[in-house]
């Protein structure tokens, strides 16, 4: 599994999974006192036929939502909560802790793409209400159950320096362009525009108007960071982003859809890790390429420390 690959299977992970689970530290300090981290909170001073919601006269009480909850989520969250229970058990056995630089750079590889970190936490508070610390803590996770899963996996030096001589480019981050562009469909209209940001007019407010580009239009032409080589990409723009510096406004150029004109907001140089720095990433690569698949390492764990379903849980 690659860097790439690695951080969009984080991103999956953190899609599905979201607030379910919590890092080590807490988790730890959480089995040793006890506390049920996860469960839905019950207001004890909450009667099961009381109402929680009206809508056209009718009621919805509190044991119809708590119902339809565990209709839909409850088996697969169920599942869940005792996977996690008997990942972190497995952990306090064997010592097993994630410190915060692992779970940092575990979030990087998932942020990979977006603007920048607050937009990578912006999106996924506003898309799936998932706060900072819950993308943390489900990292936490995950790290963790990876270690479990290739505890008893051992590496050679040889086989990651060979992995390391085979895969370099996967560890190198291609010069990025913090780009916003205008796009018109005739030429003589980008010319008149280009004179007009290079007279000072605003290029957001520029772009909000007079841009075809339903993607960035609302954005005020904002396309973000993209990498030199990105092929979503027109070639022509990426060309003259590469001739810019920081603030520079040029064009037009003919593109697909009309002519466009661009503004470089930003540059990332081109970043590559060293053979030390990426040793570990490759040790646990080749070991979870030869490790059980991660749901049966947790199918394995809840039977090592005897999980049972003493309730019945409707079909989701």
């Amino acid at each position: 599994m690659t860097r790439q690959e690695k951080g969009l299977w984080t991103a999956v992970i953190v899609l599905t999974l979201g607030m379910l689970v919590m890092g080590s530290v807490m988790v730890v300090q959480g089995l040793r006192t006890g506390r049920e981290e996860g469960e839905l909170p019950h207001d004890s001073g909450q009667e099961e036929g009381s109402a929680v919601a009206t809508i056209n006269g009718e009621v919805i009480t509190d044991k119809e939502w708590t119902d339809a909850l565990k209709k839909r989520y409850g088996s697969e969250l169920l599942l869940q909560m005792l996977n996690r229970k008997a990942v972190y058990a497995e952990a306090i056995a064997r010592n097993l802790t994630v410190t915060p630089k692992e779970i940092a750079k575990e979030l990087t590889n998932a942020m990979d793409g977006y603007d920048s970190e607050q937009s990578y936490y912006d999106e996924m508070q506003s898309q799936l209400g998932l706060s900072r610390q819950d993308l943390e803590l489900e990292a936490g996770y995950r790290l963790l159950l990876e270690k479990i899963a290739t505890i008893n996996i051992q590496i050679k030096d040889s086989d990651i320096e060979r992995y390391w001589n085979e895969h370099q480019e996967d560890y190198v981050s291609p010069e990025k362009y913090d780009l916003s562009m205008i796009v018109v469909k005739d030429k003589r209209e980008a010319d008149s525009l280009l004179e007009a940001l290079e007279n000072g007019a605003d290029f957001e407010q520029t772009a909000r108007v007079e841009s075809t580009d339903s993607f960035s239009r609302d954005l005020g032409g904002k396309l973000g960071w993209i990498e030199q080589n990105d092929p979503f990409q027109p070639e022509e723009v990426l060309n003259l982003a590469g001739q810019l510096e920081i603030g520079d406004i040029a064009g037009p150029v003919d593109i697909q859809e009309g002519y466009a004109i661009i503004k470089l907001n930003d540059i990332q140089e081109r970043q590559e890790q060293s053979a030390e720095e990426a040793h570990e990433e490759i040790r646990m690569q080749l070991a979870l390429s030869q490790a059980d698949p991660l749901p049966q390492v947790e199918e394995r764990l809840r039977n090592k420390y005897e999980a049972v379903v003493v309730s019945d849980i409707p079909a989701s």
